[in-house]
């Protein structure tokens, strides 16, 4: 197996493994794809290595507010904006660090950087010069979760 084709087996099971043991909630691999769109709020890192990329983590308010809900244990109702960019910011930055482990003493191991949340509909992120992206979808069928890394 292709080193590119085991990264997307690696940070599938990274996110899948933070969200379970941050909200409770095990959501399945559900596909993975050429490239997926993204969402209304993204979580992003720079990974800065020998091999440098980029880690998207996507998904819509409503299923972050029940991601969201189950991490930091209140209702959905009373969960905020703020508590939702925390969350995609906090997504993003586990499932790096969960795939920092599993990469550990290859050439895609890579310092974090600290995550940002970007928000918007239609949003279309464009990387340039990057030859590899590697996407997936996890889901429980009521909760959708996207991640898109790009080397």
């Amino acid at each position: 197996m292709e080193m590119y084709d085991e990264l997307g087996l690696i940070y599938s099971e990274a996110l899948q493994e933070v969200i379970t043991r941050m909200s409770g909630i095990n959501l399945q691999v559900k596909s993975q794809e050429k490239d997926s769109c993204f969402e209304e709020m993204t979580g992003l890192m720079i990974l800065n290595g020998k091999k440098s990329g980029m880690l998207f983590v996507s998904a819509k308010k409503d299923d972050l507010v029940v991601l969201c809900s189950g991490i930091i244990g209140v209702k959905p109702a009373q969960v905020t904006d703020k508590d939702i960019e925390d969350t995609v910011c906090e997504l993003v930055n586990m499932a790096a660090g969960n795939a920092k482990l599993r990469l550990s003493g290859t050439d895609f191991m890579s310092e974090l950087t600290p995550p940002l949340a970007i928000k918007g509909r239609d949003m279309v992120i464009i990387t340039k010069e990057r030859t590899h992206v590697i996407s997936g979808t996890l889901s429980n069928g009521e909760i959708t979760v996207k991640f898109k890394v790009v080397y």
